[in-house]
């Protein structure tokens, strides 16, 4: 999966997935989204447009006894970003993400339904770069 985690007090879920991306991968980044109407452009003190995500989830967890966490529903927003210096090195916080590997398409196809997510796998199918 992805850098991800949950949003903090005050905190946008903008600014969620930069800080999570930071604290896993060591990258800044730049949130991509749609442009969007600007709703408060003649009345910027009202607040302020947000970026729209690439996909919104609604996911069923089941319940794990190894984690102490009964069965529950997860919300997840998706969001495109690319590095905000092209310089930066990439450094994977090994507590976040022992496993994390990159994927080409071919690759994920062959994947099993025990290795990853159908949901997963039909965002990365219907995303095109």
């Amino acid at each position: 999966m992805p850098p991800g985690g949950h949003v903090d007090a005050n905190e946008t879920p903008e600014d969620c997935a930069k800080r999570e991306c930071k604290e896993e991968t060591g990258l800044d980044v730049e949130i991509m989204g749609a442009d969007q109407p600007d709703l408060f452009a003649d009345a910027a003190e009202e607040g302020r447009m947000l970026k729209k995500p690439f996909a919104m989830l609604l996911e069923n967890i089941p319940e794990s006894k190894e984690r102490g966490e009964p069965a529950h529903e997860h919300m997840d927003f998706l969001f495109l970003a690319k590095p905000i210096d092209e310089s930066q090195v990439l450094v994977i916080a090994k507590e976040e993400a022992d496993h994390l590997r990159w994927f080409t398409r071919e690759e994920i196809e062959k994947l099993s339904e025990e290795d990853i997510f159908r949901n997963v796998r039909q965002y990365i199918r219907t995303f095109t770069v």
